[in-house]
């Protein structure tokens, strides 16, 4: 490769400019820590520009170097030959994709509902109760998930959103399956993933700070609405989800998407 590319035009039309400047193929090969007598000898890169942008060098026969400026999605088309079918995604579906590691996440909305829910009581043991539930957005990455409560009828990217009142249940929303082992978090699968968590027993781990009424045990919340037998969750007792230095202010559905979504792991 040449210190620096010539003025040219690729396929598409767009000119890469003269003041664009490339490694040569001794500086990538040192790099890379390839003696520079070895067989290998570079012909094309793909440099990184930014987040969404690439640009393609390459050299033809007579030795001229060329540049193309590609977009995110042309490099994955690419790189990526093989169809993708998202399957039969179910009712509530807000989003879904492929994060940048090749993972599947979807999130989906459950409006307010009843649920048989497992408890296990620090006195009495496992209990069974029948617990009106809020809006919920559940959302899987992956084999990784989170469970956010709403207030909101219709779910839309400023929604803000709440902790679910439900333990195993982490400050960001990332659910505890213990042993379990979700399904991958596509359209066929996601569903599965919040019936196994659902279904599951609800004990005393991260169970702290997710009701106004009772601060020490969302246990406690869950067990008074199932003796009254509440209609509906009551709203005003869900506690938001929001920044250290603003506690009060409720993160959006597309903030805690971005951040979620985001974290390498």
């Amino acid at each position: 490769m040449h210190s620096a590319y010539e003025e040219a035009r690729g396929d598409d039309g767009v000119s890469a400019g003269s003041g664009l400047k490339a490694l040569t193929s001794e500086e990538v090969l040192e790099l890379l820590n390839i003696p520079k007598n070895s067989l290998i000898k570079i012909s094309a890169a793909l440099w990184f520009l930014n987040s969404d942008m690439f640009a393609f060098s390459w050299r033809d026969r007579d030795d001229r170097q060329y540049c193309k400026l590609l977009p995110a999605d042309a490099v994955r088309a690419a790189f990526h030959p093989m169809p993708f079918d998202s399957s039969w995604l179910p009712p509530g579906t807000l989003r879904f994709g492929i994060d940048a590691a090749g993972r599947r996440w979807t999130t989906v909305s459950l409006p307010p509902a009843h649920y048989q829910l497992s408890i296990i009581d620090n006195d009495l043991g496992l209990q069974q109760a029948e617990v009106p539930l809020p809006h919920l957005v559940f959302t899987g990455c992956g084999h990784h998930y989170w469970v956010w409560a709403a207030k909101d009828e219709e779910i839309a990217p400023q929604t803000k959103l709440y902790h679910a009142p439900l333990s195993n249940v982490g400050n960001d929303g990332s659910i505890c399956f213990g042993a379990n082992r979700p399904p991958e978090a596509d359209g066929a699968h996601i569903l599965q993933a919040f019936q196994l968590f659902i279904s599951s027993p609800f004990n005393g781990h991260l169970a702290s700070s997710k009701s106004r009424r009772h601060q020490g045990d969302i246990r406690y919340l869950l067990t008074d609405l199932a003796t009254q037998e509440a209609s509906e969750f009551p709203l005003e007792d869900l506690l938001p989800i929001a920044p250290r230095e603003h506690p009060t202010q409720a993160l959006t559905l597309d903030t805690l998407l971005s951040r979620v979504l985001h974290v390498r792991r």
